[in-house]
């Protein structure tokens, strides 16, 4: 990324900027007929991006971008048709599977450590998970685990913060529940993103609708849905 524009050079003035921003100038161009201004380059002047802005047709310009996402078959009605297809079809289930292929060759945690679970086909993928997987071992033995804790399955949920339908893969499952590992930051970012906190209770909620019974481990404590 470069940072410094060859032809505008700093300088020490009283003189304002003159691109209409009213701004004092620390920048005089080389070229041209060499005005001084605000910024390195005169695009980033507010003053310069206020005029440009007042010369556009914005209601011609949405209607335009418009036209062209309904041309290209991509409007939103389209999108939730494709959607539907898409469910219809398994795409998002096969989509699931090959995700998880995926991490057990490349988990996204280079921890070495996160892979399979001890000697099981168990995928880990966090130190919260090893966690939640040896409390298990701890109390009903490996092999209790190994033959009673599996990958949890997908749910389509509709996440309130962006509006859409979105598709979520849950962590375990064991019997007819399903756990959800989770630490502060990534619930709610230590209850400073509501958001997100709500997002993620969505996925919750869609657990239950299908029939499940939901269990978040946050931070290692279990708490019922």
């Amino acid at each position: 990324m470069r940072h410094n524009n060859p032809f505008a050079v700093r300088v020490n003035t009283h003189e304002l900027c003159e691109y209409g921003c009213g701004q004092r100038a620390i920048y005089k161009f080389k070229h041209g007929e060499g005005k001084a201004c605000c910024s390195r380059h005169y695009n980033s002047c507010p003053g310069k991006r206020k005029q440009f802005s007042d010369t556009q047709d914005h209601k011609s310009n949405a209607a335009k971008s418009l036209k062209t996402r309904t041309d290209l078959g991509i409007t939103k009605s389209s999108q939730i048709k494709g959607g539907k297809t898409r469910r219809e079809n398994g795409h998002y289930e096969r989509l699931s599977v090959r995700m998880r292929e995926i991490l057990a060759v490349r988990s996204w945690n280079t921890n070495p450590k996160w892979g399979y679970y001890k000697d099981t086909e168990i995928m880990q993928q966090s130190s919260l998970e090893h966690k939640f997987l040896q409390e298990l071992e701890d109390e009903f033995g490996l092999q209790w685990v190994s033959e009673n804790v599996t990958r949890g399955p997908c749910f389509h949920y509709y996440d309130p913060t962006a509006g859409k339908e979105r598709l979520y893969i849950s962590d375990f499952k064991i019997s007819n529940t399903i756990f959800e590992i989770k630490g502060d930051y990534t619930w709610n970012r230590c209850g400073k993103d509501k958001g997100l906190e709500e997002t993620n209770m969505a996925k919750l909620t869609a657990v239950k609708e299908a029939n499940y019974n939901a269990v978040l481990v946050l931070e290692g404590k279990r708490i019922e849905i």
